[in-house]
């Protein structure tokens, strides 16, 4: 059990002060005692000198009643308790002996002449009054203990209050001060060298507790500032957003998920991510499995409360303490359902506005076999020549055959279909695309440059996608060169796959854009020209060929170069084309 500071010091002071005390008189009793002892052995010894000699007068002429004389005088002096005088052969010649006692001092001399011995005089003295005095000596000694004890303690205690206990209150005060939030506290240095330091040392600390508890308040207000600031912009995403924790259980979900998915907040967080999102995002949000790796545009699939299956792009990275060690995971999620509705409505609508351009060249080229058609035919019913009908009847067919194959090639190329690779011809993919185009380079005066690997460039794509591909490419070249510009077209391979490469001579594209020049929307053409949709659809039909598109810089004009997997074996290596 603690007890106060005041009780300890006292009683290891009374402790002290007592041990001291009867050490002390101890000694002095004894010194005292040794002083007495030594000055009855020093009285007794000139008694027991004097009396040796006068008993030696007597002792020769036997005259023991001088002796007897001689001793009653000196036991009245009221000291002495016994004097025997004894023969050399140990009878008593005068005197009463007294026997052995703690309480008698015995003092002995012997009765000789020259070298003659005639007895031994004894003398007991009794130290009963030597005790008495020792005891008086012992109960002042005690009574002064007493005083010095009570006078030393009142000593004690006022140098206590005026030196430890009034700045410890001082101090505590001062503490209490503190726990109760008043950190401006501080304490007068006015007491003894120790206890300045210790209220110097607790006037730094509240000075420092004051600093750091201002900056600790200006950091919540900043944190709680950010806190809502992220609070607001977690309310205000159109994404949806949950958070997990290493086990997979929401712990935090926004308005947007809730939307989204149709589970509110309250009926998702505590539950694993596996029961809220039935289908694939749960196995697509890598944080979920604690794998270190930042996904982002993940495509996969959503099903929501009421059974809907919602494409989504959903973003994953895993969250780290300050120690590195993972805590949970964070999951974005967006409904792209709409936008790729949307993107097939624009791809269609960007190959329909192909369409249209091609619509005059389609003309052109059906016009002239259906001009063939009407005028062999007009002439079959004026002429009996059978062997002439025979031939016209060929050509009218023949005629025929072109305008189908040319109607067919329309419906094929604005029919959309799933991606099947087989094995093609990319060169025979650039002629044909050329073949269609000969009207826009006739009404632009283009020149048309084929620079066509000797060998077959076969490749494993779709073939009406590789040619919508290379027909958008050729298209913008020459919608982007002036009145007598050029195209160029050069086909070559390597080991692993077959290039094209698309250039022209004209304004080129800005530097501004050239990062962006596959987005959508994004165009070069003057407003109400183009859709800023061919080269979108063209990255997006390249991606689904696993292939390669990329804009390359070439000098002057811009140069467009496609890159597409080998079929079949190795073929010999190319050099990049030059410029």
């Amino acid at each position: 059990m603690n007890k106060p500071l005041r009780y300890c010091f006292y009683k290891r002071f009374s402790l002290i002060l007592l041990f001291s005390v009867v050490v002390a008189s101890v000694i002095v009793i004894r010194v005292e005692r040794m002083v007495l002892v030594r000055d009855l052995e020093h009285r007794g010894a000139n008694i027991v000198q004097a009396l040796s000699s006068a008993t030696l007068e007597a002792i020769p002429s036997q005259d023991y009643t001088a002796m007897e004389r001689y001793i009653k005088d000196i036991v009245q002096a009221g000291f002495v308790s016994s004097i025997a005088v004894f023969a050399d052969d140990g009878a008593v010649l005068a005197g009463q002996p007294m026997p052995p006692d703690s309480h008698l001092l015995f003092v002995e001399h012997p009765i000789r002449r020259d070298h003659a011995s005639y007895g031994t005089v004894q003398l007991a003295f009794s130290t009963a009054w030597i005790d008495s005095i020792t005891w008086k000596i012992v109960y002042c000694a005690g009574a002064v203990v007493a005083v010095l004890h009570v006078v030393g303690l009142a000593l004690i205690n006022v140098v206590l209050n005026n030196t430890i206990y009034q700045p410890l209150n001082v101090l505590q005060q001062a503490i209490h001060e503190i726990s109760e939030g008043n950190l401006t506290k501080k304490i007068e240095l006015t007491g003894p060298q120790e206890c300045n330091s210790i209220g110097e040392s607790f006037n730094v600390m509240a000075a420092r507790l004051a600093d750091s508890f201002s900056q600790l308040k200006e950091s919540r207000q900043h944190l709680e500032l950010e806190r809502q600031k992220l609070a607001a912009v977690v309310a205000c995403m159109t994404e949806g957003l949950f958070v997990t924790d290493n086990d997979g259980v929401i712990v935090s979900f926004n308005e947007s998920a809730a939307r989204i998915t149709g589970y509110s907040e309250k009926e998702a967080v505590g539950r694993p991510c596996g029961e809220i999102f039935q289908f694939t995002v749960s196995a697509d949000a890598r944080a979920l499995n604690n794998v270190p790796n930042t996904d982002i545009h993940v495509e996969t699939t959503l099903k929501t409360q009421d059974g809907r299956l919602l494409d989504v792009s959903v973003g994953s990275a895993v969250l780290l303490d300050s120690t590195g060690k993972s805590i949970g995971g964070v999951q974005t999620f967006r409904d792209i359902s709409d936008e790729k509705k949307r993107h097939e409505f624009y791809c269609r609508t960007e190959k329909l506005a192909a369409l249209g351009q091609l619509a005059a060249g389609v003309a052109h080229e059906i016009n002239t076999p259906l001009g063939n058609i009407i005028g062999y035919a007009s002439m079959i019913p004026q002429s009996d020549d059978v062997e002439k009908n025979h031939q016209r009847v060929s050509v009218i067919v023949e005629q025929a055959r072109k305008c189908s194959e040319i109607v067919k090639g329309l419906l094929d190329y604005s029919r959309a279909s799933i991606s099947k690779l087989t094995e093609i011809d990319l060169n025979e993919s650039v002629l044909a695309v050329v073949k269609v185009l000969q009207l826009q380079l006739k009404q632009k005066d283009a020149v048309l440059t084929l620079d066509l690997s000797q060998q077959p460039s076969m490749v494993l794509a779709d073939s009406r996608k590789a040619e919508q591909l290379i027909l958008n490419l050729v298209l913008n070249a020459i919608q982007a060169i002036d009145v007598g510009g050029e195209v160029h077209l050069r086909t070559w391979q390597d080991k692993e796959m077959a290039h094209l490469l698309v250039q022209d001579n004209g304004p080129g594209v800005p530097e501004e854009l050239r990062c962006r020049i596959f987005d959508p929307f994004v165009t070069t053409k003057p407003v109400g020209e183009g859709t800023g949709l061919g080269l979108a659809i063209c990255a997006g039909i390249i991606d689904e060929l696993d292939g390669l598109l990329e804009l390359i810089h070439t000098g002057s004009g811009a140069g467009f170069m496609i890159s597409l997997p080998c079929y079949g074996g190795e073929n010999d290596p190319a050099e990049w084309p030059a410029g």
